[in-house]
């Protein structure tokens, strides 16, 4: 009986922390986006990113050590720092970027593509998942979602536009998805058998660290102007965005499926256009909305059609 009590205790914990970190990924990774946003308006993208991560993970590794967690093997260091590069230099420094043209609700949408990449990763790999035809239906869904969000864009093409250079943003969003469906992936296959928590650390602490490098070689350090607004846009983006959502992504990741966790892409997009839209005042028009039912419809398609392994 008290073994029997114990496993339900346990079970019941552990169905808890995976509600707590659902939310954290839901709802704080949803106002990352506006942080962002307010954030580009005095700091230079890499830069930005750099010390957001830097700061996060040095916080994270010393809480870590002083718990006496211990560090990984030195087999994993190289897949923990390819995770970080892919995740956060890559994926996370492309968002940042694209804000400098793209609203916060707007870029959160396009984001919201993630399970397509995804899916898309995982059908070309030959252990992975096959997407049935309701899928493909799903992909073609998520397809058309962005085509009404940008369609005004693409109706001026030929214009007086600046042809492909009027969607650097979206293509930069679209280049984000891409790595961090593959180092979601790569993660959940390659990084095993250590404190999820000590790989988060280390992911961010490179990251940081690299992003801080390439913003100093790009010349970004005479546009870094630490005003108020931008102090505070970094400290949540460190807090809800770091050290508590993408923490709380990667243990995610350990103790529930990737499609699963790619659900999370419902709820950003909502919470991200509503808050452009209350604060900065963003486009909240039918097309708006039209292009985000559309594109979670396809997702929803994508996440709840049955899939087949590859051989």
């Amino acid at each position: 009986m008290a073994r029997s009590a114990d496993s339900a205790a346990t079970e019941k914990r552990h169905r808890f922390l995976i509600t707590l970190n659902f939310a954290a990924v839901y709802v704080l990774w949803g106002s990352t986006y506006l942080a962002i946003r307010f954030g580009v308006r005095d700091l230079p993208p890499a830069l930005m990113a750099g010390a957001r991560f830097t700061i996060a993970g040095a916080l994270l590794l010393a809480w870590l050590l002083w718990r006496r967690v211990p560090l990984p093997p030195r087999s994993l260091l190289l897949p923990i720092a390819v995770t970080g590069i892919l995740l956060l230099s890559g994926a996370n420094w492309l968002v940042t970027w694209s804000e400098l043209t793209v609203p916060s609700g707007m870029a959160a949408v396009i984001v919201a593509n993630l399970p397509f990449f995804v899916a898309g990763i995982e059908a070309v790999r030959r252990d992975g998942e096959r997407l049935s035809p309701v899928g493909v239906l799903g992909l073609l869904i998520g397809f058309a979602g962005m085509l009404l969000l940008m369609w005004p864009k693409l109706r001026g093409l030929g214009a007086g536009s600046r042809g492909i250079g009027e969607f650097k943003g979206e293509l930069a969003l679209l280049g984000a998805n891409l790595c961090w469906a593959y180092g979601s992936i790569y993660a959940r296959r390659r990084i095993r058998g250590i404190a999820p928590l000590m790989g988060v650390a280390l992911e961010m602490l490179i990251a940081g660290v690299l992003l801080t490098a390439a913003g100093l070689l790009l010349g970004e350090a005479p546009r870094f102007h630490l005003t108020r607004s931008a102090a505070l846009s970094v400290a949540w983006l460190i807090v809800a965005g770091s050290l508590c959502g993408y923490s709380a992504y990667i243990w995610l990741l350990h103790h529930v499926p990737a499609a699963k966790v790619s659900t999370y892409a419902y709820v950003n997009p909502i919470i991200a256009v509503f808050l452009g839209w209350l604060v900065l005042g963003e486009s909240l028009d039918w097309r708006m909305a039209g292009g985000t039912a559309v594109i979670l419809g396809g997702v929803a398609v994508v996440n709840t059609a049955r899939v087949r392994t590859g051989a």
